[in-house]
């Protein structure tokens, strides 16, 4: 499936939001979907390099191993390593400060293990990409992170 992009903006900063983001272990707090998610590895420098995500959604309940990488200063990427019904899901977090709100665009990437039609898996990604960037800038803003 070709990449499914959505940019939503926030009344955060960058940093922020980053910060959410990178804050893996809170994520049950704000994504109903997250049951729990647990740090398995850390780069030198403390920040997270692989996670375990417990999730729920739509009554399907999934373990997915992902590894953590940060291709640029603003940006976060998640890389499944091993999970349940996809055989591919890549994630990238990327923000712009645009003066008192940022720019957050949310990147997603899967295939999933088993046939589904193009239409029906089009739908479910575009609506889990809603949800996600949606409850992300709801987190940010309700934290009154400006």
């Amino acid at each position: 499936m070709p990449i499914v992009s959505k940019t939503v903006e926030v009344s955060a900063s960058a940093q922020a939001i980053l910060g959410i983001v990178a804050d893996f272990e809170a994520y049950p707090q704000w994504n109903e979907e997250i049951k729990g998610c647990w740090i398995l590895a850390r780069y030198d420098d403390g920040r997270p390099s692989q996670l375990r995500l417990d999730t729920s959604v739509q009554g399907m309940e999934g373990m997915y191993i992902q590894a953590v990488y940060y291709p640029g200063p603003n940006q976060i990427q998640t890389v499944m390593q091993q999970g349940d019904l996809f055989s591919k899901q890549e994630q990238v977090f990327s923000v712009v400060e645009m003066g008192p709100t940022t720019l957050l665009t949310v990147d997603l990437d899967v295939e999933t293990t088993m046939p589904v039609p193009a239409m029906m898996l089009k739908k479910v990604v575009n609506d889990a990409l809603d949800h996600l960037a949606d409850n992300l800038k709801a987190r940010a803003e309700q934290l009154g992170a400006v």
